[in-house]
């Protein structure tokens, strides 16, 4: 099949489980502790809206983080791309719908699309790489395929973030890693940036329509993230540096 024929087709079925993988959707409902200052969900909030989605999805095809660690595998994710039409508000029914979008290279790509009453209101484009534990490196699609979550397929080029690059910035301040900010495998969970991000945005670019996070280098406890950042172009820029290494690259606008 050509890669628009997969794309057109009918979701594939894991001959294991006989569940069909290339869509996923659950619901969810806008809780009040989701809610933050601006009375609208908080960008950490929609981060653990997709990674909940993605671990269901895994769980459902027996690929959950479980069975990852005893394979000494693992999903780690280097860009999420939000998109945002109307920022959920609170009791806002909300279906997730989650499909992978193909590979280049060694990383794959999937989107989560929020749907309220039928229609798309935030989308999340999610870029990650599976690392194998043992051999210290990122593994070839092909590695994955077998498991049938990932189609077969070259991600379109316009489905590919390019990656951030910004140069000397003034700083914002300083921000320690602290335990509460860990995830499983002791590293600074994904969403939390997006506290951070709110925390040092300034005021003028609170009301945001587009994020793009590239996670670069993990933070762990007890790590001092110095954040940098500037208005560039018609947004602003945030860089996270620790041990003098850049952890994360933001853009919101």
């Amino acid at each position: 099949m050509t890669d628009e024929e997969i794309r057109k087709a009918d979701p594939y079925v894991n001959p294991k489980t006989g569940i069909a993988v290339a869509k996923f959707e659950r619901k969810a409902r806008v809780a009040s502790y989701q809610i933050g200052a601006a009375g609208n969900i908080r960008l950490s909030a929609l981060l653990r809206m997709e990674q909940e989605t993605g671990e269901e999805h895994m769980d459902g095809i027996g690929m959950g983080y479980e069975w990852l660690m005893k394979e000494q595998k693992a999903f780690l994710i280097t860009t999420n791309q939000v998109t945002i039409h109307h920022m959920p508000q609170r009791n806002e029914q909300l279906t997730i719908v989650t499909r992978p979008l193909g590979t280049n290279g060694v990383q794959f790509y999937r989107e989560f699309s929020f749907q309220s009453e039928g229609k798309e209101i935030v989308r999340i484009l999610q870029v990650s790489v599976v690392v194998d534990f043992r051999e210290h490196k990122p593994l070839r699609p092909d590695k994955i395929y077998e498991y049938r979550i990932f189609c077969p397929l070259q991600a379109e080029k316009k489905e590919r973030p390019v990656r951030l690059r910004f140069g000397e910035m003034p700083k914002l301040g300083d921000r320690p890693i602290r335990y509460s900010d860990l995830d499983r495998n002791g590293h600074l969970t994904n969403t939390i940036y997006g506290d951070i991000i709110e925390d040092f945005l300034p005021e003028t670019f609170r009301n945001y329509h587009n994020v793009q996070i590239n996670y670069q280098k993990e933070s762990k406890l007890g790590d001092m993230l110095e954040l940098f950042g500037e208005v560039h172009n018609d947004g602003f820029a945030i860089q996270g540096i620790h041990h003098g290494e850049i952890g994360f690259t933001a853009f919101i606008s």
